[in-house]
Protein backbone atom coordinates (compact mmCIF):
# COMPACT_ATOMS: atom_id res chain seq x y z
CA UNK A 1 0.00 0.00 0.00
CA UNK A 2 1.44 3.67 -0.37
CA UNK A 3 2.80 5.48 2.34
CA UNK A 4 0.37 8.20 1.27
CA UNK A 5 -2.72 5.92 1.48
CA UNK A 6 -5.61 6.09 4.50
CA UNK A 7 -4.59 3.90 7.33
CA UNK A 8 -7.37 1.54 8.49
CA UNK A 9 -7.63 1.49 12.35
CA UNK A 10 -10.07 -0.84 13.97
CA UNK A 11 -11.82 0.02 17.16
CA UNK A 12 -12.89 -2.46 19.69
CA UNK A 13 -14.91 -1.58 22.63
CA UNK A 14 -15.44 -2.55 26.73
CA UNK A 15 -18.38 -4.67 27.88
CA UNK A 16 -21.77 -3.35 28.02
CA UNK A 17 -21.17 -0.86 25.15
CA UNK A 18 -21.07 -0.11 21.15
CA UNK A 19 -19.59 1.93 19.08
CA UNK A 20 -20.39 5.58 19.98
CA UNK A 21 -17.96 4.81 23.57
CA UNK A 22 -14.76 5.07 21.14
CA UNK A 23 -16.12 7.96 19.18
CA UNK A 24 -13.57 10.34 20.82
CA UNK A 25 -10.84 8.16 19.72
CA UNK A 26 -11.79 7.73 16.44
CA UNK A 27 -12.05 11.71 16.09
CA UNK A 28 -8.39 11.40 17.33
CA UNK A 29 -7.29 8.74 14.96
CA UNK A 30 -8.84 10.21 11.82
CA UNK A 31 -7.54 14.06 12.53
CA UNK A 32 -4.24 12.14 12.37
CA UNK A 33 -4.87 10.68 8.87
CA UNK A 34 -6.47 7.29 9.72
CA UNK A 35 -9.70 5.71 8.57
CA UNK A 36 -11.73 4.58 11.93
CA UNK A 37 -13.56 1.50 11.38
CA UNK A 38 -15.72 1.03 14.55
CA UNK A 39 -16.95 -2.24 15.55
CA UNK A 40 -20.17 -3.57 17.43
CA UNK A 41 -20.19 -7.06 18.50
CA UNK A 42 -22.74 -9.34 17.79
CA UNK A 43 -25.97 -8.35 19.11
CA UNK A 44 -25.08 -5.13 21.11
CA UNK A 45 -27.19 -3.05 18.58
CA UNK A 46 -30.14 -4.52 19.74
CA UNK A 47 -31.86 -1.91 21.95
CA UNK A 48 -32.74 -2.74 26.04
CA UNK A 49 -35.51 -5.74 26.09
CA UNK A 50 -36.10 -9.16 26.44
CA UNK A 51 -34.59 -10.30 22.95
CA UNK A 52 -31.49 -8.29 23.47
CA UNK A 53 -30.93 -10.50 26.66
CA UNK A 54 -31.92 -14.24 25.09
CA UNK A 55 -29.17 -13.60 22.61
CA UNK A 56 -26.51 -12.44 24.98
CA UNK A 57 -26.45 -15.00 27.21
CA UNK A 58 -23.70 -17.93 26.30
CA UNK A 59 -22.32 -15.51 24.33
CA UNK A 60 -18.23 -15.36 24.59
CA UNK A 61 -15.14 -13.34 24.06
CA UNK A 62 -14.65 -15.80 21.27
CA UNK A 63 -17.54 -14.91 19.43
CA UNK A 64 -16.32 -11.10 19.57
CA UNK A 65 -12.87 -12.16 18.46
CA UNK A 66 -14.73 -13.61 15.34
CA UNK A 67 -16.83 -10.45 14.79
CA UNK A 68 -13.26 -8.90 14.34
CA UNK A 69 -11.80 -11.30 12.36
CA UNK A 70 -15.07 -10.71 9.82
CA UNK A 71 -14.06 -7.11 10.19
CA UNK A 72 -10.73 -7.42 9.45
CA UNK A 73 -11.68 -9.46 6.07
CA UNK A 74 -13.62 -6.76 5.22
CA UNK A 75 -11.47 -3.86 5.45
CA UNK A 76 -9.18 -6.13 3.32
CA UNK A 77 -6.05 -5.60 4.47
CA UNK A 78 -4.54 -5.67 8.53
CA UNK A 79 -5.54 -2.63 10.56
CA UNK A 80 -4.09 -1.14 13.77
CA UNK A 81 -6.28 -2.04 16.28
CA UNK A 82 -7.37 0.33 19.41
CA UNK A 83 -9.25 -1.94 22.03
CA UNK A 84 -10.82 -0.11 25.41
CA UNK A 85 -11.00 -2.17 28.38
CA UNK A 86 -12.76 -6.04 26.99
CA UNK A 87 -11.65 -4.43 23.46
CA UNK A 88 -8.11 -4.96 24.77
CA UNK A 89 -7.92 -8.69 25.39
CA UNK A 90 -9.85 -8.98 21.84
CA UNK A 91 -6.53 -6.90 20.28
CA UNK A 92 -4.16 -9.04 22.31
CA UNK A 93 -5.87 -12.00 20.55
CA UNK A 94 -5.67 -10.85 17.39
CA UNK A 95 -2.11 -9.64 17.79
CA UNK A 96 -1.39 -13.68 18.16
CA UNK A 97 -2.49 -14.28 14.94
CA UNK A 98 -0.77 -11.87 13.22
CA UNK A 99 -3.66 -9.93 11.61
CA UNK A 100 -2.77 -6.75 12.95
CA UNK A 101 0.02 -3.81 12.57
CA UNK A 102 0.00 -2.43 15.68
CA UNK A 103 -2.55 -2.81 19.08
CA UNK A 104 -3.04 0.42 21.19
CA UNK A 105 -4.66 -0.98 24.98
CA UNK A 106 -6.59 1.90 26.23
CA UNK A 107 -6.95 0.01 30.40
CA UNK A 108 -6.95 -3.68 28.96
CA UNK A 109 -8.81 -5.99 31.12
CA UNK A 110 -6.65 -8.57 32.12
CA UNK A 111 -5.87 -11.95 29.72
CA UNK A 112 -5.25 -15.51 31.61
CA UNK A 113 -2.82 -15.51 34.04
CA UNK A 114 -2.88 -12.06 35.21
CA UNK A 115 -4.00 -11.68 39.00
CA UNK A 116 -5.27 -8.52 40.31
CA UNK A 117 -2.72 -6.80 42.30
CA UNK A 118 -5.05 -4.42 44.58
CA UNK A 119 -7.77 -5.01 47.37
CA UNK A 120 -10.35 -3.36 44.87
CA UNK A 121 -9.81 -5.39 41.78
CA UNK A 122 -10.03 -8.24 44.11
CA UNK A 123 -13.27 -6.32 46.08
CA UNK A 124 -14.96 -6.32 42.40
CA UNK A 125 -14.15 -9.66 41.65
CA UNK A 126 -16.55 -10.79 45.15
CA UNK A 127 -19.22 -8.80 44.15
CA UNK A 128 -19.64 -10.64 40.85
CA UNK A 129 -19.12 -14.10 43.07
CA UNK A 130 -21.91 -12.59 45.30
CA UNK A 131 -24.42 -12.77 42.02
CA UNK A 132 -24.67 -16.30 41.70
CA UNK A 133 -24.48 -18.08 38.39
CA UNK A 134 -23.96 -14.71 36.68
CA UNK A 135 -22.10 -16.49 33.42
CA UNK A 136 -26.13 -17.88 32.82
CA UNK A 137 -27.60 -14.22 32.69
CA UNK A 138 -26.95 -11.09 30.56
CA UNK A 139 -25.57 -8.53 33.01
CA UNK A 140 -26.58 -4.97 33.26
CA UNK A 141 -24.43 -1.96 34.57
CA UNK A 142 -24.85 -0.97 38.09
CA UNK A 143 -24.88 2.59 38.46
CA UNK A 144 -22.71 2.86 41.99
CA UNK A 145 -20.25 0.48 41.02
CA UNK A 146 -19.52 1.91 37.56
CA UNK A 147 -19.13 5.21 39.07
CA UNK A 148 -16.61 3.38 41.51
CA UNK A 149 -14.71 1.39 39.07
CA UNK A 150 -15.12 3.04 35.80
CA UNK A 151 -16.42 6.49 35.90
CA UNK A 152 -14.42 7.86 38.68
CA UNK A 153 -13.17 10.65 37.76
CA UNK A 154 -15.91 12.11 35.21
CA UNK A 155 -18.53 14.58 36.47
CA UNK A 156 -21.30 13.08 37.91
CA UNK A 157 -23.53 14.16 35.14
CA UNK A 158 -21.15 12.61 32.27
CA UNK A 159 -21.31 9.67 34.67
CA UNK A 160 -24.86 9.57 34.64
CA UNK A 161 -24.92 9.60 30.96
CA UNK A 162 -22.49 6.70 29.94
CA UNK A 163 -24.31 4.26 32.78
CA UNK A 164 -27.70 5.63 30.35
CA UNK A 165 -26.33 4.48 27.32
CA UNK A 166 -24.62 1.07 28.34
CA UNK A 167 -26.47 -1.86 28.26
CA UNK A 168 -26.25 -5.50 29.02
CA UNK A 169 -23.66 -7.81 28.47
CA UNK A 170 -23.31 -11.66 28.11
CA UNK A 171 -22.21 -12.88 31.41
CA UNK A 172 -20.29 -15.47 30.13
CA UNK A 173 -17.87 -12.69 28.97
CA UNK A 174 -17.58 -11.34 32.61
CA UNK A 175 -17.10 -14.49 33.78
CA UNK A 176 -14.43 -15.05 30.79
CA UNK A 177 -12.72 -11.93 31.86
CA UNK A 178 -12.51 -11.95 35.51
CA UNK A 179 -12.60 -15.77 36.38
CA UNK A 180 -10.01 -16.67 33.78
CA UNK A 181 -8.48 -19.57 36.00
CA UNK A 182 -12.01 -21.90 35.94
CA UNK A 183 -12.45 -21.10 32.20
CA UNK A 184 -12.21 -24.91 30.67
CA UNK A 185 -12.03 -23.30 27.20
CA UNK A 186 -8.84 -21.03 28.45
CA UNK A 187 -10.71 -18.21 26.60
CA UNK A 188 -8.39 -15.67 27.25
CA UNK A 189 -4.71 -17.19 27.24
CA UNK A 190 -2.48 -15.07 25.11
CA UNK A 191 0.59 -17.12 23.57
CA UNK A 192 3.02 -13.43 23.80
CA UNK A 193 5.69 -15.39 21.98
CA UNK A 194 3.62 -15.37 19.09
CA UNK A 195 3.18 -11.71 18.96
CA UNK A 196 5.41 -9.69 16.75
CA UNK A 197 3.61 -6.62 16.07
CA UNK A 198 4.14 -3.62 18.59
CA UNK A 199 1.57 -2.82 21.80
CA UNK A 200 0.97 -0.16 23.56
CA UNK A 201 -0.64 -0.49 26.83
CA UNK A 202 -2.03 2.58 27.74
CA UNK A 203 -3.03 2.64 31.91
CA UNK A 204 -5.26 5.45 33.58
CA UNK A 205 -3.61 5.61 37.30
CA UNK A 206 -7.11 6.04 38.43
CA UNK A 207 -8.42 2.99 36.85
CA UNK A 208 -10.10 1.38 39.65
CA UNK A 209 -11.17 -1.93 37.80
CA UNK A 210 -7.62 -2.57 36.20
CA UNK A 211 -5.04 -0.76 38.33
CA UNK A 212 -2.25 0.65 36.42
CA UNK A 213 0.19 -2.01 38.48
CA UNK A 214 -1.71 -5.08 37.02
CA UNK A 215 -1.74 -3.77 33.62
CA UNK A 216 2.51 -3.31 34.05
CA UNK A 217 2.11 -7.08 34.54
CA UNK A 218 0.24 -8.17 31.56
CA UNK A 219 2.86 -5.58 29.24
CA UNK A 220 6.00 -6.82 30.63
CA UNK A 221 4.69 -10.39 29.46
CA UNK A 222 5.33 -8.76 25.50
CA UNK A 223 8.96 -8.39 23.79
CA UNK A 224 7.16 -6.24 21.79
CA UNK A 225 4.93 -3.68 24.28
CA UNK A 226 5.70 -0.19 25.73
CA UNK A 227 3.75 0.78 28.64
CA UNK A 228 1.71 4.80 29.16
CA UNK A 229 0.63 4.89 32.36
CA UNK A 230 -2.09 8.61 32.35
CA UNK A 231 -1.81 10.69 35.53
CA UNK A 232 -5.55 11.34 36.80
CA UNK A 233 -7.18 9.55 34.27
CA UNK A 234 -10.08 6.64 34.74
CA UNK A 235 -11.21 3.50 33.32
CA UNK A 236 -13.14 5.19 30.67
CA UNK A 237 -10.21 7.30 29.84
CA UNK A 238 -11.48 8.12 26.32
CA UNK A 239 -14.27 10.68 28.25
CA UNK A 240 -11.33 12.44 30.57
CA UNK A 241 -10.50 15.50 29.88
CA UNK A 242 -6.61 14.49 29.40
CA UNK A 243 -8.09 12.43 26.62
CA UNK A 244 -6.42 14.80 23.85
CA UNK A 245 -3.02 14.28 25.01
CA UNK A 246 -3.47 10.86 25.80
CA UNK A 247 -4.42 10.46 22.02
CA UNK A 248 -1.67 12.42 20.81
CA UNK A 249 0.99 10.51 22.95
CA UNK A 250 -0.57 7.45 21.46
CA UNK A 251 -0.59 8.76 18.03
CA UNK A 252 2.83 9.74 18.30
CA UNK A 253 4.06 6.41 19.57
CA UNK A 254 2.26 4.61 16.64
CA UNK A 255 3.84 6.97 13.98
CA UNK A 256 7.43 5.94 15.05
CA UNK A 257 6.56 1.99 14.97
CA UNK A 258 4.79 1.89 11.49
Amino acid sequence: MPTNSPRPVLLLTGTNAAAWTMENVRMSFEASGYICHSLTYRHHDLPPGPERDARLVGVGIADFVDDARQAIEEIGENPVVVGHSLGGVVAQLLAVEGTVKAGILLNSSIVNGILPTTDGERELGKLFISAGAFWEQALGQDLELLTKYGLNTLPTDMQRQIHARLDTESGRVVFELVFWMYDVRNTTRVDQEKVSCPLLFVSGTEDKAVATSTARLMAERYETADFLAVEGACHYIQFDDQWPGTAAKALDWLSRKL
